[in-house]
């Protein structure tokens, strides 16, 4: 290929990583959003090593300060970023005790071949996110991200529940 010139592939990941960022510059997105986003950026780590097929479970990501704590916040964002997995055509379940999760929807219970799970912080104007995909036998990382949300409206209350 010629320098300067570049396939229609290309120029289409190129456009959606541009307006990924977008989303996480601008503070007015709502968190449904950010949370879609953050998730198509893993998804752009994992492909290679997560085959859509493989189960992944869904754990809710614990606060950095108190582990043992899960807020609401600790919960919806790792349940946003798995449905956006799903309508990706992921292999995602979540447990019916989890909130979002479907009730009465039988689910295949297979042991989970990667586990999407990680940690958040929060301070007085933002709260920051870690994400990671993890192969569940091996204990490896295969994707991760890191983004931050600023702490107001519904992520403050979500986050002090």
């Amino acid at each position: 290929m010629l320098p300067g010139c570049i396939d229609a592939g290309t120029a289409v990941t190129a456009g959606a990583g541009a307006m990924l960022q977008d989303v996480f510059e601008r503070e007015d997105v709502n968190l449904a959003e950010k949370n879609y986003a953050a998730a198509d950026y893993l998804v752009q780590q994992i492909s290679a090593f997560v085959p859509k097929s493989a189960p992944i479970s869904v754990q809710p990501l614990t606060l950095v300060a108190e582990p043992e704590i899960t807020s609401e916040l600790g919960q919806k964002i790792p349940e946003q970023v798995g449905a956006r997995l799903m309508q990706l055509g992921y292999n995602v379940y979540l447990d019916e005790t989890v909130p979002g999760a479907v009730k009465g929807v039988a689910m295949t219970r297979k042991e989970p071949r990667f586990i999407l799970g990680g940690t958040y912080e929060t301070n007085r104007r933002d709260v920051p996110i870690n994400l990671r995909m993890v192969n569940a036998s091996s204990g490896k990382v295969v994707g991760s991200f890191d983004y931050v949300l600023p702490r107001y409206g519904e992520l403050r209350e979500l986050s002090e529940s």
